[in-house]
């Protein structure tokens, strides 16, 4: 009796889908498509979208035939083309299936290649477009300098850095230190590994930093620090000294102001020789290829300055763990970069 109960059920239930699917061969065809569209549709579009179909439209069967169509998404394909039909149809598909939730910004290539990086961050999207609509610059270059807020003017909307970051802590032109604090575990690389004044560093870091240099001895290469750790009075009378000397514009391109100093973390060093004479040097190219391996990052690269504010300095390096150097190493990031995706995000 079971046995034809549940036989009946499956003839029914085959009857209702020839009779639903006839139907809406039925109403789809008095829409003016031709019988090979109706196929495509009824093939490609899920059931429950059908009641979208109300007139003869050629996008329908256009977003069908389009690369990386998705039939889960056609709802969301077929609204954002109401509302943004001048747009190439591939940019919509490319927006609607990155899963991002941009169906409220208009259409465009530059939104469609922007959702394509890496490192987009959603919350960022109408900076990216604000800063990138008219620039000639790549999706991941804009996508770069607004993460690290290089669409701002710096020093404006600044907060605390968070000291719960450790070795992640941001300090740069947006985010500062308390006055006057200072870190609690500091502590004085010998004459082996110092040729400086400014010679503390947190204990993570200078056991790193000793570990690097002994491991560059090993291929005939001296590293040393030259300054790691200044106090915040200590960055007060440099600054006010370079602002004296060169005005405080020229000034802020080489030089921190006092409380927004990574030197004041403990946890960076200026190797060996702090000028321009210290690039392309042998000691230069080892930490370039090597430094991350112990936690450390080129601080301020070549080619970053509208990132990180400052102009190239081959000398200064910061520790920010093994974890995150080699990520930033290989995919060739700002602290300021890795910190929006990795920490705030």
């Amino acid at each position: 009796m079971k046995k034809i109960l549940f036989t009946l059920l499956i003839i029914v239930c085959l009857i209702y889908l020839l009779l639903f699917v006839f139907s809406s061969k039925n109403k789809i065809s008095k829409l003016g498509y031709s019988s090979k569209e109706v196929s495509l549709i009824l093939e490609n579009v899920p059931k429950e979208s059908y009641k979208k179909i109300t007139k003869k439209d050629d996008s329908v069967i256009s977003i069908i035939n389009s690369k990386g169509y998705k039939s889960s998404n056609f709802d969301k394909y077929f609204n954002y083309y109401s509302k943004n039909k001048e747009a190439n149809l591939s940019d919509i598909i490319t927006i609607v299936n990155s899963g991002y939730d941009l169906l409220d910004y208009p259409a465009s290539s530059l939104l469609a290649d922007l959702t394509l990086e890496k490192y987009f961050l959603i919350r960022n999207a109408a900076r990216y477009l604000d800063y990138g609509n008219g620039k000639n610059e790549s999706a991941k270059r804009i996508i770069s300098v607004v993460n690290a807020n290089g669409d701002k003017e710096f020093y404006t909307d600044t907060k605390p850095s968070n000291l719960d970051d450790g070795n992640l802590v941001l300090v740069n032109k947006f985010y500062h230190l308390p006055d006057g604090w200072e870190p609690d575990d500091l502590v004085v690389l010998s004459s082996r590994y110092n040729s400086g004044k400014n010679s503390s560093m947190r204990k993570e870091a200078a056991d790193a930093f000793m570990k690097m240099s002994d491991a560059a001895m090993l291929d005939g290469i001296t590293i040393k620090n030259a300054s790691a750790y200044r106090s915040y009075d200590y960055q007060v009378s440099l600054y006010d000294g370079y602002v004296k000397r060169d005005g405080k514009i020229k000034a802020d391109i080489y030089s921190a102001r006092p409380g927004y100093s990574e030197h004041q973390t403990g946890l960076c060093s200026d190797i060996n020789v702090i000028d321009s004479s210290f690039d392309n040097t042998k000691e230069s190219k080892w930490l370039l290829e090597n430094a991350y391996k112990y936690g450390f990052i080129l601080r301020f690269p070549k080619g970053k300055e509208e990132i990180t504010g400052y102009e190239y300095e081959s000398w200064h390096y910061r520790y920010v763990g093994v974890k995150a150097a080699k990520i930033i190493y290989e995919d060739d990031l700002t602290l300021e970069e890795y910190y929006a995706y990795y920490v705030e995000k």
